[in-house]
């Protein structure tokens, strides 16, 4: 099954001072390369960027931005049916904010699961999630 990267898997990854989770999640973003499982919704790239640019400044955010380039990651562009998909998304559940409507549009699209720790996911119908 393929599994949908959401900013906040990434952003643990690459802020986190803890080794523990660091292994577990470059183990999860390991086995997701080598098996050609992983996603990555472009709306992600631009909250990963905007995060790590916060935590560590720019240059930090732009080393990120190209180790994500070479993942060996499936990007998803938003194109107009997810961007459809997403509204009705956020239509529904007006406090799911809409780069997770998008994220979540891209794994019902795709039939995936979303790994993540955000509780807002839980509020969408038929959405499948995980965590590292």
């Amino acid at each position: 099954m393929r599994e949908i990267l959401d900013s906040r898997f990434l952003v643990t990854h690459y802020t986190t001072d803890d080794e523990q989770i660091l292994s577990r999640t470059r183990a999860k973003l390991a086995a997701l390369r080598r098996e050609r499982r992983g996603v990555l919704p472009s709306i992600v790239i631009a909250e990963v960027t905007n995060a790590v640019c916060r935590e560590g400044g720019r240059d930090k955010a732009l080393a990120q931005l190209r180790a994500l380039e070479h993942a060996g990651l499936e990007v998803v562009p938003l194109d107009i049916g997810l961007a459809r998909d997403a509204g009705f998304l956020r239509c529904v559940h007006r406090d799911l904010p809409m780069a997770d409507c998008v994220i979540a549009a891209t794994a019902l699209r795709l039939k995936g699961r979303v790994v993540t720790n955000d509780p807002h996911f839980s509020k969408v119908k038929g959405l499948r999630r995980t965590w590292i």
